[in-house]
């Protein structure tokens, strides 16, 4: 894919509320799941909410030290749904999540997903053995759907891609479920995909997707129906029963910002189609890479913002006021360096 930068980015000139990070608080006094809940919203926002691995990595900073159970904000609910593992909300656009391929006559029985040779799903237990397809995020590899060729457990599978990669693989949309297609045909064998089905829900109410099970977790006895973390796990997650006392973990929102930035570009290549969602990831990759050389902070996330419409890019007209007023701009800028 051939791309240039017509313009470096322009900035708008303003910041608007983006995400929220999540603070964590240990509070070491012994409790029940309901009246811990209570304290941290009295006096925090509520119990500890985990949307992704960054958010996990920053609750063990915060409780490592102490070798305690604490309870977290996830609690079993009355009704299930279906969640990719990968809970990064800014991995998906708008209608992503809700992606499904499935084979005639599923989904059935079994509260993982497989996805056959053929790029259909089916769903069966997370305790069969199957191979996985993990996603690689990453900006130092090429590697962006990772093939394991090990019979394992889904829960393994999850573990296996987020210490070895991102996740166990999400599919948005059907350019990248014919690419994962491609990627597994000639095997001819079903492999895991990040898509699982529970009845778990956040004491705030979040959508978060995220789970972190200890191996054989969330058993399914009733009135294990709240969740502990503890070093003894290393730091994995385990359903107890919600009127245990112990110690629990708070969490603040800390409201964060971004920036929002306008790309002009030059189309090289008049066959690229711009709508492609994989065009538009490779897009967002090459300017990732731009901004790092100039010094933008290696966890900084840089996604599409779409327009009222729906669509990323618009084309722009020759001769368009809005065109000849950038234009006018940019020289007089040019001018104004000169001079000085």
């Amino acid at each position: 894919m051939e791309t240039s930068l017509y313009l470096t980015l322009l900035i708008s000139g303003f910041y608007t509320p983006s995400s929220c990070l999540h603070q964590y608080h240990l509070i070491t006094n012994n409790m029940n799941w309901t009246d811990a809940q209570s304290y941290c919203r009295a006096h925090y926002t509520d119990l500890a909410t985990v949307d992704d691995m960054e958010d996990q990595n920053r609750l063990i900073t915060s409780v490592s030290s102490s070798n305690y159970w604490f309870w977290i904000g996830l609690k079993k609910g009355d009704s299930t749904k279906w969640h990719w593992s990968l809970a990064d909300r800014r991995f998906y656009r708008e209608g992503e999540t809700e992606f499904r391929n499935w084979d005639t006559g599923t989904p059935q029985n079994g509260n993982c997903v497989l996805m056959s040779p053929a790029g259909l799903w089916n769903n069966a237990s997370c305790d069969d053995q199957h191979h996985f397809i993990c996603y690689d995020g990453k900006q130092d590899t090429n590697l962006t759907y990772v093939l394991i060729q090990e019979n394992r457990t889904w829960i393994y599978a999850q573990s296996y891609c987020r210490q070895h990669h991102t996740d166990l693989v999400s599919v948005r949309n059907q350019t990248e479920n014919t690419e994962i297609k491609k990627k597994i045909s000639l095997r001819g064998l079903p492999v895991w995909i990040g898509l699982f089905l529970d009845s778990w829900r956040w004491s705030d109410h979040s959508d978060s997707s995220f789970r972190n099970w200890w191996t054989g977790r969330p058993s399914t006895e009733q009135r294990y129906n709240c969740t502990l973390v503890s070093d003894n796990t290393y730091f994995k997650w385990i359903n107890y029963p919600c009127d245990y006392n112990c110690s629990f973990i708070c969490y603040e929102a800390l409201q964060l910002k971004r920036q929002v930035v306008r790309v002009k570009m030059t189309q090289r290549d008049q066959h690229l189609n711009l709508r492609d969602p994989a065009v538009q990831d490779a897009i967002v990759q090459e300017l990732r890479n731009k901004l790092k050389e100039q010094g933008l902070p290696a966890d900084t996330k840089v996604t599409w913002k779409k327009q009222p419409d729906g669509e990323v890019f618009h084309k722009e007209e020759e001769g368009s006021p809005k065109k000849e007023e950038e234009e006018k701009k940019m020289k007089k800028s040019m001018m104004t360096k000169r001079e000085l």
